[in-house]
């Protein structure tokens, strides 16, 4: 390329010399006109004429010459076999977007002979989607390179391929870019490689969260009870032992209740097991909304349930207590319709005297018992400072008439009844 350009070089110097010599040479043998002889003014300018003239013969023929070339014939041939070497497609393009330089993996990419593409408008090839944010566009206009920019390229076989693509800008000075290389990796394995992993992920995420939803599912039916959605016994004591050992940590009591529904059995033995459920399932509903979080609702055992409140004070049990007494008396079924059914209800509170979980419960327990044997249907709370046998007897049976709600306070509950040893199977339970 230098050669090429000193020789243009030499002719233009060369037509300017030839210039000049003939005017010299024209003047001193009297071809010039008369005109032009006597003026010297006019001799100089007939010679620059003639110089710009060599000049502008010159830039005709230097660029006729350099026309006639390609880039590609005017590159060193171990470079080209270099730029062929690459796995990557590459392009040089000028400052027209046009490609003057292909390398034989671009030829292969573009499914074109690499003379073919020379020429060419890099935006013309078959992408999809091609705007005026390509990235050598981007390059050219922001002088800074564009790094993997992906691009998808739509092959005449009707395959489409999808290109990682780096675009850097070839200085010709600081400010303006003479052109720009643009390298083409082909990256349709890599993306459909990354497809699958991340249909594999989401199918691993929608297991995961089934098996979540299971869990959560057998969770729920192994520590609730199928019929009545409260927890089962074994639950109820997990959260005992909990909050057992944080009972003191609030200035409240920790609060048991055990519930009976009176002459339960004689409902079942009367209207049969399928409206003995449907009454537990009533009660347990009533319970549930009468104690919500962070009080739970358990059912204890047969027709039995317990409630367990936190941080509470005994009027506030009592309250909670005979309300749901009040609103289980008042409940009434389709089918049979004269069914009616009421509740007995006893209480002990963490600061009455229990050593562990196990006595509050029992002491609970022993107030039931209390409240069945003076008349069902009424509240009764433990207090150990008076024995059971000095218990009031005022207590009425559920069906005599009053003007107050019940909620009879039974002092002394737990001594002398040891020796009764009651259990879910005793008469007075199932009564």
């Amino acid at each position: 390329m230098l050669k090429l350009y000193l020789s243009s070089l030499r002719l233009a110097v060369a037509l300017v010399l030839f210039g000049v010599s003939f005017v010299i040479a024209v003047k001193h043998l009297g071809f010039l006109p008369e005109s032009i002889q006597g003026n010297g003014r006019l001799l100089i300018r007939f010679v620059a004429l003639s110089i710009l003239g060599g000049i502008g013969a010159y830039a005709m023929v230097a660029s006729q010459i350099m026309n006639s070339f390609k880039v590609t014939e005017v590159v060193a041939a171990r470079v080209r076999r270099s730029l062929d070497a690459f796995a990557e497609g590459l392009i040089i393009l000028d400052e027209n977007e046009r490609i003057v330089l292909a390398n034989r993996s671009a030829a292969e990419t573009f499914n074109k002979k690499q003379d073919d593409l020379i020429g060419l408008r890099a935006s013309s090839l078959s992408w999809i989607a091609a705007s005026k944010t390509n990235p050598w566009i981007q390059a050219a206009e922001t002088f800074a390179p564009q790094v993997d920019q992906r691009m998808r390229f739509n092959h005449p076989d009707g395959r489409e391929s999808s290109f990682s693509v780096n675009a850097s800008p070839i200085e010709a000075s600081d400010s303006i870019p003479s052109g720009v290389l643009v390298t083409f990796r082909d990256v349709t394995d890599e993306e459909a490689q990354r497809a699958e992993i991340e249909e594999t992920l989401n199918s691993l995420r929608h297991t995961h969260d089934e098996i979540r939803i299971r869990n959560h599912e057998l969770q729920i039916l192994a520590s609730h009870d199928a019929l009545t959605g409260c927890l089962n016994r074994r639950a109820l004591f997990e959260f005992f032992d909990e909050a057992w050992a944080r009972r003191h940590q609030h200035p409240g009591s920790l609060a048991c209740l055990m519930f009976d529904n009176d002459h339960f059995k004689q409902v079942n033995d009367t209207y049969g097991h399928q409206v003995g459920d449907t009454v537990l399932t009533r009660v347990a509903d009533v319970l549930k909304e009468a104690f919500v979080s962070p009080a739970v609702v358990c059912r204890y055992g047969g027709e039995e349930f317990c409630v367990l409140m936190e941080n509470v004070m005994l009027p506030e049990v009592l309250a909670a207590a005979e309300s749901a007494r009040q609103q289980i008396e008042a409940l009434r079924f389709e089918h049979p319709a004269e069914l009616r059914i009421t509740i007995s209800i006893g209480i002990s509170l963490s600061d009455f005297g229990s050593a562990d979980i196990q006595e509050l419960i029992h002491q609970s327990d022993q107030c039931l018992y209390v409240a069945k044997e003076h008349g069902r249907n009424q509240v009764v709370v433990f207090d150990e400072r008076v024995k059971m046998e000095e218990a009031p007897g005022s207590c009425r049976a559920a069906d005599s008439p009053r003007a107050e709600p019940r909620c009879e306070t039974v002092r002394g509950i737990v001594a002398l009844l040891e020796t009764l040893d009651q259990d879910a199977e005793s008469p007075l339970h199932q009564a």
